[in-house]
């Protein structure tokens, strides 16, 4: 799968708000204490990671993008900052955050089995992912994306398969709007999450079409539903 992280990271920020609110939920969610370890997995540019630090954790941030990367030292100086895959090789670590990374691989069952291999014993996992109903409106015109959809229960469930003791979790919907639906497709786009295109310009001006048509308001601005589960899990 080809996403566009790298190439988008200065214009993440901008566009990412859903993302940052929901990073600062799942900090908030299950708090770690002052002083814990964290390494953080996917940490784009640091909301996560700034809102563990203000927690007063010591964070080792990582994300596969050398961009994210940069703007992440920028932002979270003080985190321990590397570039690395976090579906690669994890080291061991006492406890494990990650907020919109598992989503993008293949078979995330099995790297919740080597996170939980990798965290030591009575550690933590704190894990953010986006969920059903997530982006239904778009997904009702335009298919699965790039992405396989899951509700909560599929999640916890492979949670547990995966070895973790899961200790609490939660589902976020938040209605965003957007002032047009072009708004919306480029607020995707300018974030790295949309992948390769799939649409010629007829389907794509179809799609922008029926989707102000269905979702959009007197105004001419669009909804889209955003969902993220958090979920506090035990090694």
């Amino acid at each position: 799968m080809v996403m566009h992280f790298n190439a988008k990271a200065s214009t993440y920020e901008a566009h990412a708000t859903p993302q940052r609110r929901f990073a600062e939920a799942l900090a908030a969610f299950a708090p770690f204490e002052s002083g814990e370890r964290v390494t953080e997995l996917g940490a784009g540019t640091g909301f996560l990671t700034r809102a563990l630090l203000a927690q007063g954790a010591v964070v080792d941030a990582s994300d596969g993008s050398p961009a994210m990367v940069e703007i992440g030292k920028l932002s979270a100086p003080s985190a321990t900052w590397t570039i690395h895959d976090g579906f690669g090789e994890i080291f061991p670590c006492h406890n494990l955050a990650s907020n919109g990374l598992l989503q993008w691989a293949p078979d995330p069952g099995n790297i919740l089995r080597r996170w939980h291999a990798s965290i030591h014993q009575g550690g933590r996992l704190l894990l953010g992912v986006p969920c059903e109903p997530g982006f239904c409106e778009l997904r009702a015109l335009a298919g699965e994306g790039p992405i396989h959809w899951r509700d909560e229960a599929m999640w916890i469930a492979m949670i547990r398969r995966a070895g973790f003791k899961v200790r609490g979790s939660a589902v976020l919907e938040h209605p965003e709007i957007y002032p047009s639906s072009v708004d919306f497709l480029r607020t995707l786009h300018y974030s790295g999450v949309t992948g390769e295109p799939h649409f010629n310009a007829g389907t794509l001006r179809a799609l922008l079409r029926d989707y102000t048509r269905l979702y959009g308001n007197p105004d001419g601005s669009v909804r889209a539903t955003w969902a993220w589960l958090l979920v506090d899990a035990a090694a």
